[in-house]
């Protein structure tokens, strides 16, 4: 199972048609979180969604990096992978931080 992982996160970058589709994502998560934060000046605005673009916006830049860049592209995966369990961890032990 190691060996599958570090297959997967160290492997070629996917190239731009999947990169562009985690830059929208991360566009939509963080337009939705700006909307929320500081139009309505929601005292509630979820935090969860910022983290999600960060993230998104983490393997975008990871799926957008030139093939020869490998290890670049594997440490942004970590990277974005060790955001979203830091986001599952805070959700399960404070669950009002980030949900509001």
């Amino acid at each position: 199972m190691r060996a599958t992982i570090k297959k997967r996160v160290f492997s070629e970058p996917d190239g731009r048609p999947v990169s562009l589709v985690y830059f929208g994502l991360a566009l939509v998560l963080l337009s939705q979180y700006v909307y929320l934060a500081w139009i309505l000046t929601s005292e509630d605005s979820s935090l969860f969604l910022l983290i999600l673009g960060v993230g998104f916006t983490l393997q975008g830049i990871a799926e957008s990096r030139p093939e020869s860049q490998r290890q670049t592209a594997g440490v942004l995966r970590l990277t974005a992978i060790l955001v979203y369990l830091c986001s599952l961890i805070a959700t399960v032990f404070l669950p009002g931080f980030l949900l509001g």
